[in-house]
């Protein structure tokens, strides 16, 4: 951060109303805050953030200034001293409306540094997590989760008391062996099953006998839950939105099922009961339509794969199960503990890069057949990357990854991104042929998006930079896009200098000045986007399909129109962003159109 940010940050605080997960002011006139140590540690832990002193949040983000500057950056580098691991911190004042502000950038720490906390305090007292607006202590999971992070992960190797080689299927183990004989070389060839199963990590010594490891029992179990009840998946169908809404008939839930056995059995049986619950849609590809599922197959057996080999199996989690969610507007599935390593929940899918917490687990499954034949998993660090391709080639928006201490989760949209107006709209331009990616990012920047190199790596699926730069390259030079920046800071937005909402506002005018043509309609009056939604909103409450009925107006454009609305206060939605079953009420009485000179 540099000084001429503040300004633009606080007008972003003004304008939403309150801190946010990145930003935390404080008034500090009266000398520094108790709690700074809690916030430094809590940005520490997460993504980074700015702590700004001298800034009253009561009073809408007035600018009150400190009264000795100085003092205050010495105290701030001081407390950043008393973190540990220390924290390396950006420390300036800056002069905004004639007064003194204190800024301080914490950045995030290594992952396998974390968790940072008050040295006196020691790690489970004294760590604290960012979490919206505020600061959190973390928990004694999210403690022990962070400090074992720190170290090699060992628990998949652990041996299963009381189990014995009998509770593995042995048909499943005798493929396994067949395959790693067959692939491995001369090695596995001259030692018996015992020794070969030793050293791939199936099974260890654990007093005196012979028996499983947890890798080995997942992998190839009859039923691992004697052993350990609670390492299966649990699959929720829900009605609405939300796990609260009863369905038309007071039902909580469609289905609610345990999915009980090995990893290969679970994903088998899982994808079984979400095909269950799917439906069969038309998807984009292109130009055309096929019939496919909700959600595609291949993006199922992935994810659930990756949640449950890349689960934490530490004694604090094994009394936590892997969650699969199915909403209409959603599938989430989440799994217990973060990342691992120094992945980045941002470089997910753009890079083969791979850290695994479960390293025997892995390597076990990348040589166990599934069912149809081919390997439970690759171990290659591209399961993520063929989600977003694959799900790119249906014409789906890109999941989203959340990175929680304590969790990971997964959240793919039930949306078409290439829908038939975003098709219709891409054949409207300079006729010369478009990738795929092309055509994803183009439609995501139309919808507002503002691209990077990195982000259009992430939403597409491509790895290679240099292809993501000879693409956006094309797009630019074919003026469908704009291109800011320079080098690291280069952006890339939707062409014409205007927002997509000031497109909708053109689209509106050109509609109503063809309806004017026809003798109905006169441009003069010609209504924007946002106020032909208004005019037709009441304190009822309604749907976007009933505002597109009402209006006349495409979907995209009553999206877009409502978020703007919301953003003014003017209407208030009740349901979850982008889902067709959220609704909307205007918070106070429609005004007439304005009308135009």
């Amino acid at each position: 951060m540099i000084p001429a940010d503040i300004p633009a940050l606080l007008a972003e605080l003004r304008r939403v109303g309150n801190d946010h997960f990145r930003c935390e002011v404080k008034r500090s006139q009266g000398g520094p805050p108790a709690t700074l140590w809690e916030s430094i540690s809590a940005f520490a832990n997460a993504q980074g953030g700015c702590i700004l002193l001298g800034i009253d949040e009561r009073s809408g983000f007035t600018v009150v200034g400190v009264n000795d500057a100085g003092a205050m950056e010495s105290h701030l580098g001081a407390v950043c001293s008393e973190m540990e691991p220390t924290v390396r911190a950006e420390i300036f004042t800056a002069t905004v409306d004639d007064k003194n502000v204190v800024a301080c950038y914490v950045p995030p720490t290594p992952r396998d540094q974390r968790p940072c906390h008050r040295r006196s305090l020691g790690p489970w007292a004294g760590s604290r997590i960012r979490v919206a607006d505020g600061d959190r202590k973390l928990t004694d999971y999210e403690v022990a989760i962070l400090l074992a992070n720190r170290t090699e992960q060992k628990y998949d190797v652990r041996a299963v008391p009381g189990s014995s080689f009998a509770d593995l299927d042995q048909k499943a183990v005798s493929r396994f062996l067949g395959r790693i004989r067959e692939t491995k070389g001369e090695l596995f060839r001259k030692v018996d099953d015992e020794r070969a199963l030793t050293m791939l990590n199936v099974l260890t010594v654990h007093d005196g006998d012979l028996v499983p490891t947890l890798a080995g029992l997942l992998a190839f179990g009859i039923y691992p839950q004697t052993f350990e009840p609670q390492l299966n998946l649990t699959f929720v169908a829900y009605s609405g939105t939300e796990p609260g809404t009863l369905g038309p008939a007071g039902e909580r839930f469609i289905e609610n099922r345990s999915v009980d056995g090995s990893i290969p059995f679970i994903v088998n049986e899982c994808v079984r009961v979400l095909k269950r619950n799917m439906k069969r849609r038309s998807i984009v590809s292109g130009i055309f339509r096929i019939d496919e599922w909700e959600y595609p197959e291949e993006v199922l057996r992935e994810a659930l794969v990756n949640a449950l080999v890349h689960r934490d199996y530490s004694d604090f989690a094994r009394g936590m199960q892997v969650q699969v969610e199915m909403y209409p507007d959603r599938l989430v599935i989440r799994n217990p503990g973060g990342l691992y390593g120094p992945v980045d929940v941002g470089a997910l899918g753009t890079t083969t890069v791979t850290s695994s917490r479960n390293k025997a687990l892995l390597k076990i499954l990348e040589d166990t057949p599934h069912f149809d034949g081919h390997m439970v998993c690759e171990n290659r660090g591209s399961g993520i990357t063929r989600i977003r391709i694959v799900l790119t080639e249906a014409g789906m928006e890109p999941p989203e990854f959340i990175d929680g201490v304590s969790s990971f989760t997964v959240e793919f949209p039930n949306h078409a991104l290439l829908d038939q107006d975003a098709i219709e709209w891409l054949q409207s331009l300079d006729n010369r042929p478009l990738s795929r990616s092309q055509m994803t990012a183009l439609v995501m920047m139309r919808n507002g998006a503002v691209l990077t190199n990195g982000t259009y790596r992430a939403s597409t699926g491509v790895q290679d930079s240099r292809t993501v730069s000879r693409e956006l390259r094309d797009l630019v030079e074919r003026g469908l896009i704009e291109q800011q920046g320079t080098r690291g800071t280069t952006t890339y937005r939707h062409s014409d200098g205007r927002t997509f909402e000031q497109e909708e506002d053109l689209f509106t005018l050109t509609r109503l000045d063809d309806r004017d043509a026809e003798g109905s309609a006169s441009t003069a009056d010609a209504p924007t986007t946002e106020e032909l939604v208004l005019s037709v909103m009441s304190r009822t409450e309604l749907s976007r399909t009933d505002i597109e009925q009402q209006t006349g107006l495409r979907g995209h454009q009553v999206l877009r129109a409502l978020q703007s609305l919301r953003d003014r206060g003017l209407v208030r939605m009740i349901g979850r962003p982008r889902s067709r079953s959220a609704r909307y009420v205007a918070t106070s009485p429609a005004p007439a159109p304005t009308e135009r000179s």
